[in-house]
């Protein structure tokens, strides 16, 4: 069903969202569409995003979803994730898997990093600890940053060696994500790094937080 043409008459008892779009298409703003279908504002929202997201679809047929999303911005892809049916977000794990490693572009593969992250996919996880001695810098920060919205503790050997990466946000990240999901041994690891005159403040303070994080899981003295 095409947008532009979209009329009360096409709609049926399912299509709340699209209920919402044509009361914004004729000019009503959030607010008052809230009140007029009885809805939070955040509701209406995402009526409005799931609308977006089917007009996006139904124009550009010809390219894949991971396509679709590598060409949106940073907020679209947000918004849009959120609108994803798990059927969507299903076809498009599928097509991250099979086409990973044929990603060279240090950007769309930071890109795909981080829709693996915020999608959760554990099966995935070997993709991404390959990625960790990648040679861009910026592809090992969202690696590390992806490991820990996962958050398997399979992923502890590959954030352990993260953490004395040649780049300071790649340390950052790494501790980040340990906080979450370091042990005892992560703890003697970290402090001993502590000892370096010459870390950065902010990496120390990631540092420190990941200490605490954990000390407060393991109720270690």
């Amino acid at each position: 069903m095409k947008l532009h043409t979209l009329s009360w008459q096409d709609l049926g008892e399912k299509d709340e969202h699209l209920m919402t779009y044509l009361l914004y298409k004729e000019g009503k703003d959030v607010e008052l569409i809230a009140k007029i279908r009885r809805l939070s504002v955040e509701e209406v929202n995402h009526h409005l995003i799931r609308a977006k997201w089917e007009r996006l679809s139904a124009d550009r047929k010809e390219k894949t979803l991971l396509e679709r999303m590598i060409e949106m911005d940073k907020r679209e892809r947000k918004d849009i994730l959120k609108a994803m049916t798990t059927n969507e977000k299903t076809v498009l794990a599928r097509e991250i898997y099979k086409k990973y490693f044929e990603i060279n572009h240090s950007e769309d593969k930071m890109l795909v990093i981080w829709l693996i992250g915020e999608l959760k996919l554990r099966e995935l996880l070997g993709c991404i600890h390959e990625d960790i001695h990648h040679p861009h810098g910026n592809v090992r920060r969202l690696a590390c940053s992806a490991i820990g919205k996962i958050g398997d503790v399979s992923s502890l050997n590959y954030l352990h060696k993260a953490l004395v990466d040649t780049k300071p946000q790649v340390r950052q990240y790494a501790a980040k994500a340990l906080g979450n999901l370091g042990d005892r041994k992560t703890v003697q690891k970290i402090r001993h790094l502590l000892y370096n005159p010459n870390e950065r403040d902010y990496v120390r303070r990631a540092f420190e937080e990941a200490i605490k994080k954990i000390e407060m899981r393991y109720s270690i003295d």
